[in-house]
Order: C-alpha cells, then sequence, then structure tokens
C-alpha cells in the first residue's frame, strides 16, 4: 500500500483526498496542512503549502511515495522542482510549465505558437497606455492581471468607469501584485471548464464542468474564486469536447513539450463556446476549484495509478468515469469575495445527507468555525442536473451559521439549456390541423350531393368528467361539419336498456360512428357494451374485433389515442426505425395497439406496467417511452433517459378537479426532447382521430 502527501487545504484538496481514500493502492494519505473534513481520511501536517523546504525534508523523512499538489502558488515558486532534485515523485508542474497559469501573457504567447483559438489581446504595464488602448476599442473589455489572482483578477468592463477602477487596481494599486495587466477583446457564450492529466505529449481528459464565477444569483456581483459547479453540460456537445481535446488541449501540451517547458499535471481549459465556436479564456496548471469537487466524485479507476504515472511520466492509463450528474454549492462567508469575518460557529454539517468538502473550516474547543473566504461545499450526485439541484439545496438547509451565505441558482446553465431542450408536442395545434382537414373532406362530400357524415354519443349518468369530455366531442362534431346525435340516459339505465340503444343505433343506416363515453356505472358490463357496437361502427376502436384485426395486419379502424400518437411521432420527424421503444401499460385500449404500430415502424418495443419490477431501468432504455396506466405521476426524471421522446396517455382528473397525467411533466422536461404535456397533448388528438375514424366508417359504408 502506498503513501501519499497532498500539498493544500482547500475543497479541491478534499476532492482529492477523498479519491485517493477510495484508491485501492492508498494505504495512508498526508495533507499539508489539511482541513477538519480531509482530517477525516488524512492526517493533517502542519506546514504551510508555500514551505517549500519544510515540505520536501518531511516527504523524504516519512518515505512518502507520491506527493500530489493542489493549489497554484506552491507551483509557481518551485515545488515540484525541489522534490525531484531530491529524488522524491510528485504529480505538479515545473515553475517553468506552470507560468501557463502564473502569466496570461506567456499563456496567449503559448496560444499563438499552437495555433489555438482565443481572443485577440495586448499586454501593458503602463496605466495610461492600457487605458488609452481600452478607450480606442469597443466596450465590454477584458482585463486581466498577468499574474495569479486566486481567480479574482479578472474585469470585465462594461464601461470607461469600470476599466478605469480595474486598470487602477491592477497597475497603480497593486492590488494582487506587481505584474502587467492583458487587455482582451470580449467574447460571449456559456464558460465551461475542461480538466485534463497532461504528462509531456499525453493528454487524457476528464468530463467537462462548468464553474459559477459571480458572487450572487442570475451571475451578479463581483469575482469570485468559485460559488459552485456542475456536470454533465447538456450545451456542450461531443464534438464541441473533442474539438476542445484535439484543437486546444493537445496541441498546447505538444507545444509545452517542444519548447522545453513539458507539462506534468492537470492542464485546466477555461473555455467559452462562442458563435463563432469553442475559444480559450484562460489555462490554469492544477486541478480547477470549485469543478474538481465535481468531477473527481464521477471517477471510477484508481487515481493514484494516473497521478503516479503522470508524475513519472510513464504511459497514462485509460479511465473509467460514472455518467451521473453532480452538482455542488459553495458556501461562503458573509463578504466574501471582499472583507469577511472568520471564526462563526457552524451547526448541522454533520446531518447534511450527501458529500460535504470543506475549504475554510477550522476546529476550535470542538466546534466547527469559519475560517475562510469560501467555507464548504454541499454535493450531491444523481441521475440529473435537476436532480442533483435538487437534493443539494434540500440538504443545504440542514447546515446554519448566520455569516454564511450561498447562490440559489448553480446549474442554471444547464437547467434553462435542458428545458428548453424539451420542445413540447403541441397536440392542440396538430389537433386542428387534423380538424381543418376534415372539415374540407366533408364539405367536399356535401357539395357533391352526398349526406353528412354522423356520430352517436351515448353518456350514462352525471359524471362531471365524462359531461366535460362528451361536450368536447360535441364541440369537435361541429367543427368538422360532422352530424352529432346525444343520447343521455339516466344513472339508473339497465345494461339491456343500454344494449338496445346501441343495437338501435347499428342498424341505423344514417349513424356512420357510435361512441359510449367512458367509464360506466358500475353495474354495466363496460367490455360486454363495448363489443355490442358493431366493429364497422366502432370509431374509438376498441372493440376486440378491431384490435385483433390489426395484429393480424387486416384493414380495420386504429383506436383513437394510438392513431393520435403515431399521427405526432410522424409529423415531429420522429425516427423509429431501430429505435427502442417502452410501451408502460398493456391494454388492448392503448398499450397492445401502440405496441403493434411502433412495430410495424421497425421499432424495437418493450411493453412494462406500473408493476414491473425495475421499472427504472427499463424504462431508461427507452428511445420513445409511451405511458398509458393512469396513475398520477407516476413517470417522472428517474425513468427516463436524456433525449428521449416522452408520450404522455394517462389523462385522469384528480380530487381537485384538474387533470392529471403519468408524467411528471415539470419534472421529465430537463430530460426529455419532446413530451407531450397533459391535457394539450394527446386528448386534442385523440378527439381528432375520433372524427377522423368516423369520417373513415362514412366512407367504408359508401363505397
Amino acid at each position: 500500500m502506498k503513501s501519499v502527501f497532498v500539498i493544500g487545504s482547500g475543497g479541491r484538496c478534499h476532492a482529492i483526498v477523498d479519491a485517493l481514500h477510495r484508491s485501492p493502492s492508498v494505504g495512508k494519505i498526508y495533507c499539508a496542512q489539511g482541513n477538519p473534513g480531509i482530517a477525516r481520511w488524512a492526517e493533517n501536517v502542519p506546514i504551510k503549502e508555500t514551505n517549500t523546504e519544510a515540505l520536501r525534508d518531511w516527504a523524504v523523512e516519512h518515505k512518502i511515495d507520491l506527493t500530489v499538489v493542489g493549489p497554484e502558488v506552491p507551483l509557481s515558486l518551485g515545488i515540484a522542482d525541489c522534490f525531484r532534485k531530491a529524488g522524491l515523485s510528485i504529480f505538479g508542474h515545473t515553475k517553468q510549465a506552470t507560468q501557463i497559469e502564473s502569466s496570461k501573457e506567456f499563456a496567449k504567447q503559448i496560444m499563438q505558437k499552437a495555433d489555438v483559438p482565443t481572443a485577440a489581446y495586448r499586454s501593458f504595464s503602463d496605466y495610461q497606455e492600457a487605458l488609452e488602448y481600452v478607450s480606442s476599442r469597443p466596450l465590454p473589455a477584458v482585463i486581466k492581471y498577468d499574474g495569479l489572482a486566486a481567480g479574482k483578477g479578472v474585469v470585465i468592463a462594461q464601461n470607461m468607469r469600470e476599466a478605469e477602477e480595474a486598470l487602477k487596481d491592477m497597475l497603480l494599486n497593486n492590488t494582487f501584485g506587481t505584474d502587467k495587466v492583458v487587455i482582451e477583446d470580449y467574447l460571449e457564450g456559456p464558460e465551461f471548464s475542461l480538466m485534463c492529466f497532461v504528462s509531456g505529449k499525453q493528454v487524457v481528459p476528464m468530463p467537462l464542468a462548468q464553474d459559477h464565477k459571480r458572487a450572487f444569483d442570475h451571475d451578479k456581483g463581483p469575482n469570485t474564486g468559485g460559488m459552485g459547479a456542475y456536470t454533465p453540460l447538456p450545451f456542450i456537445t461531443d464534438e464541441d469536447k473533442q474539438f476542445a481535446i484535439e484543437h486546444i488541449m493537445q496541441p498546447v501540451a505538444e507545444t509545452m513539450a517542444d519548447a522545453g517547458t513539458p507539462l506534468s499535471g492537470v492542464l485546466y481549459g477555461g473555455l467559452m463556446k462562442t458563435k463563432d465556436g469553442i475559444r480559450v479564456i484562460e489555462f490554469n496548471a492544477r486541478f480547477g476549484d470549485p469543478e474538481t469537487e465535481v468531477v473527481l466524485p464521477l471517477l471510477e479507476s484508481d487515481i493514484y495509478l494516473m497521478l503516479k504515472a503522470v508524475a513519472d511520466g510513464e504511459q497514462l492509463p485509460k479511465l473509467q468515469w460514472s455518467q451521473k450528474a453532480v452538482l455542488g454549492v459553495v458556501l461562503a462567508s458573509k463578504g466574501y469575495p471582499g472583507h469577511y469575518d472568520k471564526g462563526a460557529e457552524i451547526t448541522g454539517a454533520s446531518d447534511y445527507d450527501g458529500i460535504l468538502y470543506h475549504m475554510g473550516t477550522k476546529l476550535s474547543d470542538g466546534k466547527l468555525l469559519t475560517a475562510g473566504g469560501r467555507v464548504m461545499m454541499a454535493v450531491a450526485v444523481a441521475d440529473t442536473v435537476s436532480e442533483a439541484h435538487r437534493q443539494v439545496y434540500k440538504q443545504i438547509k440542514k447546515i446554519s451559521c448566520p455569516q454564511l451565505f450561498y447562490r440559489s441558482d448553480i446549474g442554471h446553465w444547464a437547467l434553462e439549456t435542458e428545458t428548453e431542450a424539451a420542445a413540447i408536442i403541441d397536440g392542440k395545434k396538430m389537433a386542428q390541423q387534423v380538424k381543418e382537414a376534415i372539415r374540407t373532406e366533408v364539405d367536399r362530400l356535401i357539395n357533391t350531393g352526398k349526406r353528412q357524415p354522423s356520430l352517436a354519443v351515448i353518456l350514462v349518468g352525471e359524471n362531471p368528467a365524462s359531461k366535460t369530455y362528451v361536450k368536447g366531442k360535441i364541440t369537435a362534431c361541429a367543427a368538422t361539419g360532422i352530424k352529432s346525435t346525444l343520447i343521455s340516459l339516466p344513472e339508473n339505465t339497465t345494461e339491456q336498456e343500454l344494449l338496445q340503444n346501441i343495437q338501435t343505433l347499428n342498424q341505423d343506416e344514417c349513424i356512420d360512428g357510435i361512441l359510449v363515453q367512458l367509464p360506466l356505472p358500475k353495474h354495466i358490463n363496460a367490455e360486454k357494451v363495448i363489443n355490442a357496437i358493431v366493429p364497422e361502427k366502432d370509431v374509438d376502436g376498441f372493440h376486440l374485433s378491431n384490435v385483433a384485426q390489426l395484429w393480424n395486419g387486416r384493414t380495420q379502424l386504429v383506436p383513437c389515442t394510438p392513431k393520435g400518437i403515431m399521427y405526432m411521432l410522424e409529423k415531429e420527424n420522429i425516427p423509429l426505425d431501430g429505435k427502442v421503444a417502452v410501451v408502460v401499460g398493456r391494454s388492448n385500449i392503448v398499450g397492445k395497439p401502440v405496441a403493434k404500430l411502433l412495430l410495424d415502424k421497425n421499432a424495437t418495443v418493450i411493453m412494462a406496467h406500473s408493476h414491473t419490477q425495475n421499472l427504472e431501468s427499463i424504462t431508461r432504455m427507452a428511445d420513445i417511452l409511451v405511458v398509458a396506466v393512469g396513475k398520477k405521476h407516476c413517470i417522472d426524471s428517474r425513468h427516463v433517459k436524456r433525449g428521449a421522446v416522452v408520450i404522455d396517455v394517462g389523462i385522469n382528473r384528480g380530487t381537485d378537479g384538474k387533470l392529471y397525467g403519468d408524467v411528471n411533466t415539470e419534472d421529465v422536461k430537463p430530460l426529455a426532447s419532446r413530451i407531450t404535456p397533459v391535457p394539450g397533448g394527446v386528448g386534442p388528438m385523440t378527439i381528432a382521430m375520433l372524427m377522423q375514424n368516423t369520417l373513415e366508417c362514412y366512407k367504408l359504408r359508401n363505397k
């Protein structure tokens, strides 16, 4: 078992220690200086991260197998050079290579040599020259302190007043030090982070993440070291990531190696997806913070083997990553990134159900206290970003400290993008188009001297929902030009009386379609009633003969709800050939006919019901998910594969009088590519197809 020495004390190092703790190769972990959270898995060593010689001597004395450097400052001071001279194995870049982060100008020069896409820039050490340059260029302007600034040395100046203040801070007041500034053209688009393990010209990417730099909600307030992060990023495609690896990260690694300053650690690319493609905003020479806290929890491989291979310049291993989503929220001291107080007591941290990384905490007399600007990062791992978001913000309420604040909108880019990606299938609009086409056809028939198609609707009892549905069907008849006959029977109508009414309608040559509104009173056998309608007039298509003929491939009336589903899939241009379709609900009314129609389109069909064992694992296989079980919100985001088409047929009325579906639409929208909301999706299409079936019955009887 190997011993590992981690240099650093924040949340990033806590995440590194966490990953090393999961490694089967690692026995003992030490951390300098560490923090109370890290102390759970590592022995904290009271040596400052900037005391390079003391850290080296300690590592030699304790025969450490591998040292891992977390923050950028020790790297910029040359800790990796110092350790390697002593014959120690260390994960981290040399002082020269760390200039990719410690000098913005150096990084820009490397990008130019590597032909990497980035914003145009100029560097200045004179305040007046810098100010004149900004005033001659379009605003906003991006002003960066050339050296290290703990993630805070970047200002996007929207006007000249902000530009003047930023340049005074950086060049006159020396807020961050005495280096120059780099002024870049302003780029627009969502930013994201791509971290890669790099050893010379070897580059192994990690999952993408997005950091939230601004202090307050809606990306307001000053820049910070990061107020939260999450992964994956739905707005970044696989092609985007591949471009970033092949045209940014790999060329930079090769250019650095060819220049005699090879990388040996993590290369962090701060990237932006602009209208013109992926562009580089910045490079860092170490694990990002807080991105590391949401990326490393996904690592399923042994991290020690990767870190050691990078440190020793060996062949880098392949890595396995979980496909889960991770979201983390930073709890910061009030006043951060400006002045803030320390020493406030934190309670409830032990009650947090999830991953809680310590960033700036200390223990005093058994109490957990704040000891930094960013204090903790609450993290959740879930199937989706939206679920991880929900879990974090539910659990974070358990942590109490009057001096802490946090953003409430971490992950908003993903949540907004995912929601936008779920196109609502507008069943009402499609139904209107169908009814208009029927009206045109009916008018043509009447104008040629033929009689008007006719639908008879039977309503038994005073069920309010049934009366509403019947009213909708009578209205649809009027809109399509179909004659309607409403037969209202009292609740105490006998089964025999109802069957006699159906028999009369069966024999009426002027009636083309018959519909009995369900549900029926309990004393009447609904199946017997449906079978009493002659198949050629059963416009609902529920007659067993019609369903049987559908499976036998004979001409028949397709049940109107399955018919509507297939119409919507067709109109949305959703490919079915070779796709996996899962139908939840096995009824003869919807489930089985839909399955047959999907099979006819060369889809692979799996049928299930609401009590199917491991239903979630089955439905997550579906490219097309059709749900028809009649149980309010029995399907949520846990059941849905990202990008799936979700068709909800389960319209039912709750005790509050509102219509609900089988699918929790709002929960599923962030995952689905298409979705039918209730009642706006299948319901109107069902009525439209009822009219279509009536017209088809008329045509079949009047050939």
